[in-house]
């Protein structure tokens, strides 16, 4: 639909578009190079005798060195969106009152709604809202210092639009955010998610000193459902098989799949032992296929990976032993064997 634009535009509207998804940095950097652009761009149309162009010239060539810093990092950490978005507040709030009341300072404020965007974009929720919070108060002060009798209403105008897209960008920001970490056919978290899963409760067992053991689960002989009766057979068998597993499972422990026909069961608060009932209780769910499992539990410093391979490790010996086992693998730091501590299937 852009093919008519010059070669040189769609490059340059694909690179601006990438920027966006990709990083708050270079999506940052965007916004701020396009805002100084547009306020240099405003000195050379009319825009009011009472216009301070110098203000205009400062604050645009700020901006412009504010995008190329946040372009040339790539990644901003949460401190540094929100002091380059607070920056920004303030940037356009001088560009508002070097307006001195008169329209161009309406038009000024509307980069304030960039601001929400990208703040409802790159940071939490919370940070989000002392950030619209910041806008409204700046916005207000330049309005009653520039004494325009219109200040309510512009106020509510601008603040109101900011804030609503601030609510939109969060609940699409929510909604994209959860599908990208669900498997399609399960509902389950994939690995995405279980990534997200992880991170959290290897934080939560750090700070509390509580145990997590994972649990990596692959299903037997399940390639020759695939081969006799279909994929589409293999499917409802997957579908049926995790809301049985489900069901066996306690409210803090969650289950996610991993890929295939391998799924992976992180259980908070449980070591090996306690980690073995909750798998036995799996296998004794109604329509459950039969599987392996094998358990590691967190040695308080290995990384999410390096607790999942383990327990892979541990599935391999389960499945090369005996298939319909449950297999424990002890620490690194502990030269022991592998432990069956689930029955046959």
């Amino acid at each position: 639909m852009t093919d008519w634009l010059p070669r040189p535009v769609q490059r340059l509207r694909h690179s601006a578009a990438s920027a966006l998804l990709v990083t708050n940095g270079k999506a940052l950097g965007v916004m701020y190079v396009a805002g100084a652009a547009v306020g240099l761009i405003a000195l050379g149309l009319p825009h009011g005798a009472r216009f301070d162009s110098l203000a205009d010239v400062v604050i645009s060539v700020m901006a412009l060195l504010l995008g190329a810093w946040a372009w040339w990092r790539g990644t901003l950490g949460r401190n540094q969106t929100s002091v380059l978005l607070v920056i920004g507040t303030l940037a356009v709030s001088g560009g508002v009152y070097s307006g001195k009341g008169d329209y161009v300072s309406i038009s000024a404020a509307v980069i304030y709604i960039w601001l929400a965007l990208l703040a409802s974009l790159f940071l939490s929720p919370t940070r989000t809202w002392v950030h619209l919070g910041a806008i409204g108060a700046a916005y207000a002060v330049v309005l009653g210092l520039d004494g325009n009798s219109g200040a309510p209403a512009e106020w509510l105008f601008i603040t109101g639009t900011a804030t609503m897209t601030a609510l939109v960008t969060l609940a699409i920001r929510t909604e994209l955010l959860l599908m990208s970490e669900r498997d399609p056919l399960t509902g389950l978290p994939n690995r995405a998610g279980l990534e997200r899963v992880l991170e959290r409760e290897t934080a939560k067992a750090r700070r509390s000193h509580t145990p997590l053991t994972v649990a990596v689960i692959d299903l037997d002989d399940f390639k020759s459902l695939n081969d006799k009766r279909g994929h589409l057979a293999g499917d409802e068998a997957l579908v049926a098989t995790a809301r049985s597993w489900e069901s066996a499972l306690r409210g803090s422990d969650v289950l996610a799949r991993f890929g295939g026909d391998e799924f992976v069961v992180v259980l908070p608060g449980s070591r090996a032992l306690q980690a073995g009932r909750v798998i036995r209780r799996m296998r004794g769910a109604d329509g459950t296929w039969k599987f392996s499992a094998g358990l590691a539990s967190w040695d308080g410093s290995e990384s999410p990976i390096q607790l999942i391979a383990r327990a892979d490790a541990a599935l391999y010996e389960a499945k090369s032993s005996d298939r319909s086992r449950t297999v424990a693998l002890a620490r690194p730091s502990v030269p022991s064997a592998p432990s069956v501590c689930g029955e046959a299937g």
